[in-house]
């Protein structure tokens, strides 16, 4: 029964880690184009360089994201591929309520 708790518990971490727009653009990003330095997702998505961070460590906090440094430039790339099967289902849970209003 506990054990059983504690995976309900990670789940609602990770699902707690999602619940911000940026954060899943920052995942899709990450998928479409591979790593990415913190610099280029600052310019592309057109928000402060510690509002990104901020974001970026609860991504890698939760296993989402991992980073490596070359120099001064951090880059971060997608670890866990398979949530975006989450988003899969999430878009196809909208158009099946989209469709029945």
């Amino acid at each position: 029964m506990q054990s059983e708790l504690k995976t309900f518990q990670r789940r609602a971490a990770i699902a707690g880690a999602l619940a911000h727009p940026l954060r899943l653009r920052i995942l899709d990003h990450l998928h479409r184009h591979g790593a990415t330095c913190v610099c280029q997702l600052v310019a592309a998505f057109g928000c402060q360089q510690p509002v990104m961070s901020k974001h970026l460590l609860i991504l890698k906090q939760h296993g989402l994201v991992d980073m490596w440094k070359e120099g001064l430039k951090t880059f971060y790339f997608l670890k866990t591929p398979c949530i975006l099967k989450f988003f899969e289902c999430a878009d196809r849970a909208f158009e099946s309520h989209k469709n029945s209003l």
